[in-house]
């Protein structure tokens, strides 16, 4: 996710005239989405790692139907799950991020920096309300264990490593009115960390970490998507996973081997299309000339890190115009780009925020981390991507020019307290301190091993994409496995960098 530094509102169009002109744009666009997606036509194969990835994981088919006048997202979700521990379970553990947003207290999006961008008209509160929650078609207790309830445990019978069984639960998802990756603003629907994901297991445990205000606290496996959406007519859908319209109103389609699934859910919007490769990448805006801008910086990026880090895995990528106070927000093909990018005086700040949610594709969808205890080891590695997508595309002195703005200054500006890019986001309590350590900083990291490792960075993060692909990674692992491609003994460079107090 990039953090963007101001905020200003979107002109709304007021008047019969505009409102007709506004209606027939929006026929318009959802004809164009019609005709783009309808009966799959148009929609790439998968790349060629993405079929062997997706076999054996957990298994989502999930059914959503919009209900703007209730503000909410009916869900309806069953998961086949095989147990890929070395554990015995008796429970699992659903990620319910959007709890969070029940009350002011718990909200990420009620933080003092960001309360009057995210809700301009007071508080609104967000939340699942559970129905028929089922292990083998038998009803499963379950409770929340821990504050904000974002996280819920479900009590099974004894589940041996390598055994299956199948979840199912009905839920109706409230959706807050606010301007952020989740809720209702600017005349769409955003709907990111809104579908129930299980929990990730380790050392014995399910994470149970609650929802942080600063950074992104998501911390998920991948897992196959089978998704069918409802929503009135009109409406303009962009999800992660491509969806092919089957009639009006009903869209369906699937996403293997993905960490998440969002999406956007726009009243009216234009979209531009085209192929980076044999990517179909898709742009939603508010009218054409915005959605094609994006469009073709998401080419370019596209084209850009594939040269430099691997083949994109998945068929298609959606760049969505979002309302909301940050630069833009990341999730497996699909990315929200903020309001304000699009501006003409900030059009370079459009092409940098695309190229940066677009490396996350690689550093974030493709290879996970953990988020919430080592955010600098994909937002550091994006914004290190970035830097290089400049250096590529415009040479060595627009690249020079930016890192001393992105890089090179957070090195010499004073962030009190003990912050370290190796901190973990529960340390940090505003966002300035967050960019400068956590993208700053850690891209400083980045731009050390460039001169540290033989064929610099791009190689080794290229060889870490190949190693790690569909996987999550710790710190250890990708230290380790520096060291191993090295031949060198990076743990000081990365200590100095990471862990040391400037």
């Amino acid at each position: 996710m990039e953090r963007k530094r101001c905020i200003i509102p979107w002109a709304l169009a007021r008047g019969r005239r505009t409102a007709a002109l506004v209606c027939l744009a929006a026929a318009l666009a959802g004809l164009a989405a019609w005709l783009l997606l309808r009966g799959g036509g148009g929609i790439p194969s998968p790349g060629k790692g993405l079929p062997a990835a997706a076999e054996g994981l957990t298994d989502y088919r999930v059914e959503l139907r919009l209900l703007p006048e209730e503000s909410a997202l009916a869900i309806s979700e069953t998961i086949q799950y095989r147990n890929g521990t070395s554990s015995t379970l008796d429970h699992l553990v659903l990620r319910t991020w959007l709890n969070a947003f029940q009350k002011e207290e718990t909200s990420p999006a009620a933080l003092e920096e960001l309360y009057d961008a995210c809700y301009p008209e007071g508080f609104s509160p967000g939340g699942l309300a559970l129905y028929n929650v089922e292990w083998n078609g038998q009803a499963a207790n379950h409770e929340f264990v821990n504050g904000d309830e974002t996280a819920l445990n479900i009590s099974i019978p004894t589940l041996e490593p390598g055994e299956s069984g199948t979840l199912f639960f009905r839920c109706l998802a409230k959706i807050p009115h606010c301007a952020y990756r989740t809720g209702y603003a600017g005349g769409c629907w955003q709907l990111g960390n809104v579908l129930p994901l299980l929990s990730v297991y380790g050392d014995g445990e399910w994470r149970t970490d609650e929802y942080t205000p600063i950074g992104d606290p998501f911390v998920s496996e991948c897992a196959n998507f089978h998704v069918t959406l409802e929503a009135p007519e009109g409406y303009v859908p962009a999800c992660s996973a491509a969806l092919p319209r089957e009639k009006e109103g009903r869209w369906q389609g699937d996403l293997p081997a993905a960490r998440d699934l969002a999406l956007c859910v726009y009243e009216r919007a234009a979209v531009a299309q085209g192929k980076a490769g044999n990517t179909l990448v898709l742009s939603y805006a508010a009218d054409s000339g915005e959605a094609k801008r994006a469009l073709e910086d998401a080419k370019k990026a596209l084209e850009t890190f594939s040269a430099l880090y691997g083949e994109y895995p998945y068929p298609t990528l959606s760049v969505c115009k979002a309302d909301f106070p940050f630069g833009g927000m990341e999730y497996p093909a699909l990315c929200m780009i903020g309001k304000d990018q699009y501006l003409a005086e900030k059009s370079d700040s459009l092409e940098l925020t695309v190229a940066h949610e677009t490396a996350h594709q690689w550093f974030y969808a493709l290879v996970g981390s953990d988020q919430a205890l080592s955010p600098w080891q994909d937002e550091a590695l994006c914004e290190y991507a970035m830097l290089r997508y400049v250096g590529k595309r415009y040479g060595q002195g627009s690249f020079e020019a930016l890192k001393y703005y992105r890089a090179d200054a957070p090195m010499m500006e004073h962030v009190p307290g003990s912050l370290t890019p190796g901190s973990p986001i529960s340390y940090y309590n505003n966002y300035q301190d967050y960019r400068t350590v956590v993208y700053g900083r850690g891209a400083a990291l980045l731009l050390a091993l460039d001169d540290f490792l033989p064929g610099g960075a791009d190689a080794f993060l290229k060889a870490y994409g190949k190693e790690f692909a569909f996987r999550l990674v710790s710190r250890k692992q990708f230290e380790d496995f520096l060291n191993a491609y090295s031949g060198l003994d990076a743990s000081p460079l990365l200590l100095d960098y990471l862990d040391t107090l400037m």
